[in-house]
């Protein structure tokens, strides 16, 4: 299944069904079978740049092919959450440091996506726009806690199997999270 078959923003929740089923850890093509939605949904969460998303995910599974090997098949879901989320790290940390010593304009993400009207594509993005720049103003612990709750629909015992925390520190960072966007929402009002 090649990753361009998956359009981003992944919005529908496949394999969740399959969540129970066995996936054999040595086998590459049905690990990423199973798992690349889920990664892509935590590129997603985790503030991945839209453009960059697909380079994200394969870079993701480059990884996992090289480490699959020596992996010990425990929690499939939380190494592959834990190689997702140093591989967005690492990325934001590439770009940070070349707009530094480029003194550069970075690319931005303000190309108008299509939709069924001018007014309706600009509404979107205005409304997409404001909530990323809500989203990036917390911690990453919280956005991604908040993101894959509210958003992408897991349920709190989910999150903490995938990122391995305890399930009270994962709703414990969704309520931050909740309580510090809708501050930040009151005042921008």
């Amino acid at each position: 299944m090649a990753v361009s078959e998956h359009p981003w923003p992944v919005s529908s929740v496949p394999g969740r069904e399959r969540a129970a089923v066995d996936v054999d850890v040595r086998d590459f093509k049905a690990v990423y079978d199973r798992w690349v939605l889920e990664v892509a949904r935590w590129i997603r969460a985790m503030g991945g740049p839209a453009a960059d998303r697909d380079d994200l995910l394969q870079e993701v599974f480059v990884v996992v092919h090289r480490r699959l090997p020596d992996f010990d098949g425990e929690n499939l879901p939380g190494w592959l959450y834990r190689i997702t989320a140093h591989q967005v790290r690492d990325f934001r940390r590439k770009l940070w440091v070349k707009h530094i010593f480029s003194r550069s304009v970075p690319l931005t993400e303000s190309m108008p996506a299509p939709g069924p009207t001018p007014v309706m594509s600009v509404e979107s993005r205005q409304k997409r726009d404001f909530l990323d720049g809500l989203l990036s103003s917390i911690s990453v612990p919280l956005r991604t806690a908040f993101v894959l709750f509210e958003i992408e629909g897991y349920t709190a015992e989910e999150i903490a199997r995938i990122q391995g925390a305890p399930l009270n520190t994962v709703r414990a960072r969704i309520l931050r999270a909740r309580k510090k966007l809708s501050a930040l929402i009151e005042a921008s009002r």
